[in-house]
């Protein structure tokens, strides 16, 4: 039997903010996979400074993130986009020596849907959820971590769920963080695109990998009077574990 690993989890400062509970259904499916898991909470991973220019900023709050890190062999980020910010951006804010020991560390972060789609005691665990969800593909879990198959064979896994693909899967769904402020109206559109690609589907859930992409969507479906819930891939496994 695989021996218990030890790891840690890191709850992005967003979904901190935005949906405290996410890290604890996250904890809870590590847990049920027989983890001993750390929590790393209120840090950021610097995205939000980094995309908008603010470098110096990024480089100090990742700065942070990374010494946390540094003592775990493996670090779970349940957001595709904090796990691509750490992996393939942080580590270039550093110089010299510091952006190799940067990058060594950020290697060591993975996305929750890869992390549980490939452990090893997972088919000690078995999911079982009635019902019918349609799957929203987020940008960085698709383009730059390539987990949409792991996130797939997780969402599989779960015994009595319908899985809805959309159409337009590799669209994006216009939040893009700074962007859906500085082009509100382009990011209106593609928001709007993304939930008639939902209605076709007739799910009233929406899972995703990136809570930011669900709040985003939620907001704009309240707004035209969608009734739409989205749920975060760790919430969906842990209201599924049996």
């Amino acid at each position: 039997m695989p021996r218990m690993a030890r790891i840690a989890l890191f709850d992005p400062c967003y979904m901190a903010a935005l949906r405290p509970g996410d890290s604890a259904s996250a904890r809870h499916v590590l847990e049920a996979l027989g983890d001993i898991v750390t929590l790393i909470d209120g840090r950021c991973c610097g995205q939000p400074g980094f995309n908008s220019g603010f470098r110096n900023e990024a480089r100090n709050v990742g700065r942070q993130l990374l010494k946390a890190a540094q003592p775990h062999e493996v670090t779970v980020v349940p957001s595709g986009s904090c796990t691509s910010m750490v992996r393939h951006y942080l580590p270039s804010l550093f110089e010299g020596p510091r952006a190799a020991g940067a990058q060594s560390i950020a290697n060591r972060f993975v996305d929750f849907a890869s992390y549980v789609a490939n452990h090893p005691r997972l088919d000690r665990v078995s999911f079982r959820l009635e019902g019918t969800i349609a799957y929203h593909d987020s940008c960085h879990t698709r383009r730059e971590l390539h987990a949409t198959s792991a996130v797939l064979a997780l969402l599989n896994r779960v015994e009595g769920l319908e899985v809805r693909r959309l159409l337009n899967e590799d669209d994006c769904c216009g939040f893009g963080g700074s962007f859906s402020a500085k082009l509100p109206e382009v990011s209106v559109a593609m928001m709007t695109a993304k939930l008639d690609d939902v209605a076709v589907t007739g799910a009233r859930v929406l899972v995703s990998t990136d809570y930011s992409c669900l709040a985003h969507l939620e907001g704009g479906a309240r707004g035209i009077g969608i009734q739409l819930q989205g749920w975060s891939l760790p919430e969906l496994l842990a209201r599924a574990l049996s």
